[in-house]
């Protein structure tokens, strides 16, 4: 054997100079498949390496030459201790194997391959073998033997290799993952880590953890503060140190399981949802105050933390793990309790009357505040002057706790005599707590503490009372709460001295104690401020930031950040050489933000303005911004801070935008509508000057001959025919105003609603009787048709606004004829139809236009006048059918729309002011209803509409059959008129105040004409009040008095307006000077309902407004008249 051994067999093959004793081992591992070296430990030479070793240098080299990891290998040997024999050392991975290293005899080392996979293990050849030793020479230089052909490394040559290899390898190169390269360590944790039975877990060995997986874990057990890692879908649970405390008792089996293995599926459910929740905001999920029961010193205690959990995200941004940050904060939780306590007892005990009373609020305020006190007990003594015993002390009061024995305990008492009064510890663990004082009715596990307060008497000799506290199970016995029973024992003696002191020394100590807790309030809240500044400033919803005088940034909040796109450490290393958010800033705004911040930073100048960030992710998109800069002096006057706010305005700058260009299609419109209604005005209004002309010109002139003057009937007919269409484009201005001034009501959502009792098909009549003489004029036949439905369910009188229902009926009317009067075929039929459910297109046979969804709630139609009985509610269906020339799909689709007509020849060929059929539409709206159209060119059109409403409780009348089909002559005797008056127009006395004098000539010459007895006019309030007291109304003897029956009063006038007169006239009427009622009738051009209800809260009796005709006028004076004047 040792023949064969030291033939040279290959350059490595070991000669008669290698040791005799590494024979037999040299023979073993030669043919060995795992890679394997044998160093001498006294030079470090490199005496021998198996086939095996050639083969992987040879397979690894191209992906791993031995120059990236065999110095690396001997440094690891060199660093580490001479291993102990038969014990085995791991190196750590090197060229993708775990290598191990043991001791042979003293001398030597052998290094070799702890676990190598199968598919890397290669067939050691020749081929191979030689180029491994080439390579080998190239990494670690060898000297060999020339004699035997025997090899040897130099000890120098390899540790200066080395050395060099280690002092050359840049940081990129070093090694700080210890879990694939572990080396000795001092730290107890770590060995544990390394040497931990990973391939048991379900994670498997760490040589198979995924890169990510490894370097997330060795960040975690770099830091000092608690991490948990849990990776993956089944979140397996990784964790350092510090946070053991986690898993408590279960350590170390928790190391790479599942969660649900470790605290099953409630456990992990409910982290699953907390990831989730986070990943779905967007932001780091943030748990604060979160309490978790760990056990600590033997027992388990309530923590607190603030907990983080940050994703990790993969190469390609979808989720790895999560990973949880803890941050104790259990003793400031703890403290921030005591002080509420603390503030509450100071508080109660101010209102202390005395003694009892202060046992009494004690225990009261400790029920209702304390989370960290299980109980309080207080034992008070009954003896003043004798010797105190342990049944001298009886029970005072209690909280949170039964069964308590009526005298101190025994073993308190005895507890109490060598206290001298401070406060002592009592423990179940240490048999010195009562039986009586274990249990407690807030916690489920029983007392372990109690501390003993004893409340001396002022003299010190005498012990008042004793408290016992039962501390929370699950709190940690810390000096803090000691010292927080010391204070509640502080509060308790100077309170209860207050009660035994002489009066000055009372009022002494009450004023100490008033000082004491108004410092301790001032202190609280000079930190609770502090505080809510703190959390002010982090959760402000305004960017905030604040500079020093040299620029550099010493605080900036999450929303400064967010706003100009930048994290903090951008925005502090910006902050550095400048404006820190130059880079954010748009570049066509970057100037004037520039020059602003110098003034607020140079000169000290308060600053404002607005400016654009560039949009995070876009070049496009922008942001808008607004800072505000102000600066804070020291009291020498210098700069000390620049307090700078940002604000985001980009949806101020997005409206203000919008609103301009609102405004500028309101505009747009506006003119149009303008343009329009002028046109409409001015065409009627040319035309009445054209035939005022024509008057004048058609007259005969005047002259002495009779014969000449006499108008023939000829020009009677022209006359008349001028007449006639001046009366024709009087109406028609007078309608364009109506139409204005009933948008403008409900532009205004000034126009509401009066529902009375009528019958619609009355109202219906009254219509076709309005448009009468237009259709005679045309040449149109007009009927009324009453369907079935109408008939069947007996419609009478219902509650309805007839002159809402009339304006929507004329407006379809006056459309109707429009496009009829040049047809061949002049037809058009009003349909009233009726149903109980909300009637449908198909009902109403037309394309039913949606409501607007603004509109207001129908509530009006119910705000009936009558006081008959309201039934159910029914649907009137009223429509509108022509033989026009019909309209298109598209011109149909302009129709009720504001200013809208169905197309530009339409304004043209037609006119009119597009408000019809939108105000129609919003009529209709108003009262429930919805209105709609259905068209063929060339076939007419046939407008329909539905409005709400209900019936009148009568008994059913239901309409003749005969009603169904009638012809618009048979309804013309429908209102003929007010009933027969007394007073006749023959014996009217009129006094017409009007400061126009062409409207009071005009109008003062139609009444004569009428045949009233005498007009007289006056031009203003007091010109009225002059005549009337000539006038048969006024008390004054001695004078001729005319008759007078009633005057006609304007309201607008100089001097004295008719408002003004109006109130005169009736003031003289309560005097006596005028001595009945006198008749009034304002006139005025104002239609709004307040205008006409100053006029009759002013004392006029009716009021009308212009324009009006005579015809209509007399009817309301003769009744007038009638009603005050009785025997006129």
């Amino acid at each position: 054997m040792v023949a064969d051994i030291d033939a040279p067999a290959s350059p490595y093959t070991p000669t008669n100079k290698f040791p005799p004793e590494l024979h037999g081992l040299v023979d073993f591992v030669a043919d060995d498949d795992r890679p394997t070296v044998v160093l001498d430990d006294a030079t470090a030479e490199f005496l021998y390496c198996n086939s095996a070793f050639d083969a992987l240098v040879a397979t690894t080299a191209r992906t791993s030459p031995p120059s990236t990891w065999l110095p690396s290998l001997l440094n690891s040997v060199r660093r580490h201790p001479r291993p102990h024999p038969r014990t085995t050392l791991k190196l750590g991975s090197f060229a993708n194997q775990l290598w191990s290293a043991r001791s042979i005899a003293s001398s030597w080392t052998a290094v070799f391959c702890f676990h190598r996979p199968l598919e890397h293990v290669p067939v050691p050849t020749p081929d191979n073998t030689d180029s491994a030793r080439a390579l080998l020479s190239d990494t670690v230089p060898l000297q060999r033997q020339e004699s035997d052909n025997t090899s040897v490394t130099s000890t120098s040559t390899c540790t200066s290799s080395l050395e060099s290899a280690d002092a050359d390898t840049p940081l990129e190169g070093l090694i700080i993952d210890w879990l694939l390269f572990p080396k000795p360590s001092a730290d107890p944790w770590l060995d544990l880590i390394v040497n931990h039975n990973w391939q048991d877990t379900s994670l498997g060995p760490i040589q198979a953890w995924p890169a990510m997986l490894r370097q997330m874990f060795v960040t975690i057990l770099a830091s000092k503060e608690p991490r948990v890692l849990h990776w993956g879908n089944d979140l397996h649970m990784l964790y350092n140190e510090q946070a053991r405390f986690v898993v408590g008792e279960l350590h170390p089996m928790p190391l790479g399981q599942p969660i649900i293995d470790i605290w099953g599926d409630a456990v992990r459910t409910e982290l699953v949802k907390m990831i989730k929740s986070g990943i779905k905001k967007g932001k780091p999920l943030v748990r604060r105050n979160y309490e978790l029961t760990l056990t600590r010193n033997g027992f388990p205690e309530s923590c607190f933390f603030d907990l983080v959990f940050l994703p990790v995200p993969s190469a390609d941004g979808h989720y790895l793990g999560v990973l949880a940050e803890f941050t104790e904060i259990t003793e400031k939780v703890l403290q921030r309790n005591r002080q509420e306590l603390s503030k509450s007892l100071l508080e109660s005990f101010s209102n202390v009357t005395d003694l009892h009373h202060l046992w009494q609020t004690f225990v009261h305020t400790i029920e209702s505040n304390a989370r960290d006190i299980s109980y309080a007990v207080v034992y008070t003594s009954t003896e003043s002057l004798g010797e105190q015993r342990a049944d001298t002390f009886q029970l005072e009061a209690s909280c949170k706790i039964d069964g308590l024995q009526e005298t101190l305990s025994s073993t308190i008492f005895e507890a109490l005599k060598g206290s001298v009064g401070e406060v002592f510890v009592l423990q179940r663990s240490k048999n010195t707590l009562p039986r009586d004082l274990i249990a407690s009715q807030s916690e489920a596990s029983p007392v372990d503490t109690a501390y003993i307060l004893p409340i001396m008497a002022p003299d010190g000799l005498r012990i008042l009372g004793v408290v016992v506290l039962g501390l929370n199970p699950r709190r940690a016995i810390t000096p803090s709460v000691r010292q927080f029973a010391e204070s509640v024992r502080d509060m308790l003696f100077k309170t209860a001295a207050l009660f035994s002191l002489p009066t000055e020394q009372r009022e002494s100590r009450k004023i100490a104690k008033a000082l004491s807790r108004q410092l301790e309030t001032m202190t609280m809240k000079a930190e609770e401020t502090e505080q809510n500044f703190t959390t002010m400033l982090r959760d402000a919803p305004i960017g905030m930031c604040m500079h020093r005088d040299d620029g550099h940034c010493v605080y900036v909040n999450d929303v400064c950040l967010e706003l100009l796109g930048m994290s903090r450490a951008q925005f502090y290393k910006a902050a550095e050489v400048g404006l820190a958010w130059r880079d954010a800033v748009h570049d066509e705004d970057f100037e004037a933000v520039n020059q602003i911040w110098s003034s607020a930073i140079e000169k000290g100048i308060a600053a404002s303005a607005e400016f654009r960030v560039k949009a995070a992710g876009s070049q496009s998109e922008v942001r808008w911004l607004e800072i505000s800069a102000q600066q804070k002096h020291d009291k020498d006057g210098n700069l000390e801070y620049l307090y700078v706010w940002l604000r985001d305005i980009s949806t101020s700058k997005q409206l203000a935008e919008q609103r301009l260009q609102d405004a500028l299609e309101t505009k747009r419109r506006s003119e149009i509508f303008i343009d329009m209604v002028s046109h409409e005005m001015r065409n009627p209004l040319g035309a009445i000057l054209l035939l005022a002309d024509s008057i004048v010109t058609s007259l005969p002139p005047v002259s002495n001959d009779t014969q000449a003057s006499v108008l023939t009937s000829g020009l009677r007919q022209t006359l008349a025919d001028i007449a006639a269409s001046i009366h024709l484009c009087a109406n028609h201005q007078k309608v364009i105003v109506e139409e204005i001034l009933t948008f403008s009501r409900l532009d205004s959502n000034l126009l509401v609603l009066a529902p009375e009792k009528v019958r619609p098909s009355e109202t219906v009549q009254t219509v076709l009787k309005m448009v009468k003489a237009e259709l005679d004029y045309d040449n149109i036949q007009g009927s009324l048709q009453i369907q079935q439905s109408y008939i069947d369910l007996a419609i009478d009188n219902v509650v309805l606004d007839p002159g809402r229902l009339s304006q929507i009926i004329l407006n379809l009317m006056t459309n109707a004829i429009k496009f009829t009067k040049t047809s061949s075929e002049r037809r058009i039929v009003i349909s009233l139809a009726a149903s109980r459910t909300r009637p449908t297109a198909e009902d109403c046979q037309v394309t039913l236009v949606a409501p607007r969804e603004d509109k207001r709630p129908k509530l009006a139609r119910r705000m009936s006048i009558t006081n008959d009985p309201i039934g159910e509610n029914v649907y009137l269906i009223f429509s509108v059918r022509d033989t026009g020339c019909g309209l298109t799909p598209t011109e149909m689709g302009h129709l009720f729309h504001r200013f809208s007509q169905a197309s530009p020849k339409t304004y043209k060929q037609y006119g009119g002011s597009g408000l019809g059929l939108f105000i129609s539409r919003e009529l209709v709206e108003l009262q429930g209803g919805q209105i709609g159209v259905r068209s063929q060119p060339g076939e007419g059109s046939t407008f329909a509409f539905f409005v709400e409403t209900a019936r009148i409780e009568l008994p059913p009348e239901p309409p003749s059959a005969q009603l169904a089909q009638t012809s618009i002559k048979d309804h013309m005797r429908v209102v003929d008129g007010p009933a027969a008056q007394k007073t006749q127009v023959p014996d009217l006395h009129v006094l017409l105040v009007e400061d126009n004098a062409i409207n009071q000539k005009i109008l003062a010459q139609q009444l004569r004409k009428t045949g009233c007895a005498r007009v007289h006019v006056a031009d203003h309030g007091l010109d009225a009040l002059e005549i009337l007291s000539t006038t048969t109304f006024h008390r004054s003897t001695g004078i001729e008095q005319i008759p007078l029956s009633i005057i006609l009063l304007d309201v607008e006038m100089p001097i004295m307006d008719g408002l003004t007169c109006a109130r005169r006239i009736r003031e003289f009427e309560r005097a006596g000077e005028i001595i009945q009622h006198v008749p009034i009738i304002g006139i005025t051009a104002n239609a709004r309902s307040e205008q006409i209800a100053s006029c009759i809260d002013a004392g006029m009796d009716e009021v009308v407004t212009k324009p009006f005709r005579v015809v209509d006028l007399l009817p309301r004076m003769l009744a007038l008249v009638d009603q005050h004047n009785p025997t006129v």
